[in-house]
């Protein structure tokens, strides 16, 4: 384990030198971003620097995700409580889970200097990471505070009388009571006409379900894919992992070498057909929607349709940097791109 070693000391041996994390930036946002002009008609190169290509048009070197960078001067942990999923407790199987979801209303810069009229649960883009047990009742305060009808619909296995669909008025309130399962990991999200809106406004989260006595010991990530329209952007003009635009282009997700890593992966991508998650030099165990006790098989990319997911385990054998994005690189390029940093 490594202890009382700043976060700048982890990147450094990590092999992601001196640069500032955010603000300063990793991969040079500070800087001239790349392929703008200094004002002189002349481009600003950072040689050097990962993610930069000097092979285009002009000479412009280009970074991976330029075109959408976290919002200036966001923090390092801002994402934290998306990235790291709440840890597994010791309740016996079959506690019942009090919860409270409320959909509110709320301006979100998802990119520099861009903001979005969201529409979220409690509060942020994605919602909140809920975990349970195979077995637990899970019962849901929920409460729509908006002008508009919404409601909460879980991925998995439940009562059909416990669904999701129908719609709960502005103001209203409802109990949804489901017990938590199959084990694996489940997307929920509102579920009203038109369904496409209301999950590209940003209604949807992540619920990981546990077995009964746990997984084996590892770091746990979890990564949802979304995106974001307005009319200054285009539709899903920017597309982030856990609703920032290249937030972990910039502060890279740190995990230790050569000990293991469960990624609980998410796409809530709306209007795209299909996108996907790959990792750069490591191949991963793939657990189709996290089910199942053994991998379905292994890869290094894996293909997923709007509400698939997948439980990703791997370890990082070299200290290094290992990027992660979908391969779909118009995503990557417009915030989807990311790194692992094993320290």
């Amino acid at each position: 384990m490594v202890e009382d070693v700043s976060r700048r000391e982890l990147l450094k041996k990590a092999g992601l030198g001196g640069a500032a994390l955010l603000g300063g930036s990793l991969l040079g946002s500070a800087a001239t971003r790349a392929g703008a002009s200094t004002g002189e008609g002349e481009y600003s190169p950072n040689p050097g620097l990962p993610g930069v290509s000097q092979v285009h048009t002009g000479g412009a070197p280009v970074l991976y995700g330029e075109f959408n960078e976290p919002p200036s001067g966001t923090a390092p942990d801002a994402l934290d409580a998306h990235t790291s999923p709440p840890p597994r407790d010791d309740r016996p199987t079959g506690s019942v889970r009090e919860i409270e979801i409320a959909v509110e209303e709320r301006l979100l810069e998802v990119g520099a200097g861009v903001y979005f009229d969201a529409w979220t649960y409690n509060g942020t883009v994605p919602g909140p990471i809920l975990r349970a047990t195979e077995g637990d009742t899970l019962r849901i305060r929920f409460s729509n505070r908006t002008p508009h009808p919404h409601n909460l619909h879980f991925h998995g296995t439940h009562s059909p009388l416990q669904d999701g669909w129908e719609p709960i008025p502005p103001g209203g309130e409802t109990v949804y009571e489901i017990e938590a399962g199959p084990a694996g990991v489940h997307p929920y999200h509102c579920h009203v006409a038109p369904l496409a809106e209301h999950v590209a406004r940003g209604l949807y989260g992540m619920l990981i379900v546990d077995p009964p006595g746990g997984r084996p010991e590892a770091q746990e990530v979890a990564l949802l894919l979304s995106g974001f329209s307005t009319p200054e952007i285009g539709r899903n003009g920017i597309v982030a992992w856990n609703g920032v635009a290249g937030f972990y282009n910039q502060a890279p997700i740190e995990v230790e070498t050569g000990e293991p890593v469960r990624a609980y992966v998410v796409n809530m991508l709306e209007y795209e057909p299909l996108a996907s998650f790959h990792l750069h030099a490591q191949t991963f165990d793939v657990y189709p929607a996290g089910m199942g006790d053994a991998p379905a098989f292994r890869d290094d990319t894996i293909a997923l349709a709007q509400g698939q997911r997948a439980m990703l385990e791997f370890t990082l054998p070299e200290r290094g940097r290992y990027m992660f994005h979908p391969h779909q690189h118009w995503l990557a390029e417009r915030g989807a791109m990311g790194w692992f940093a094993a320290v």
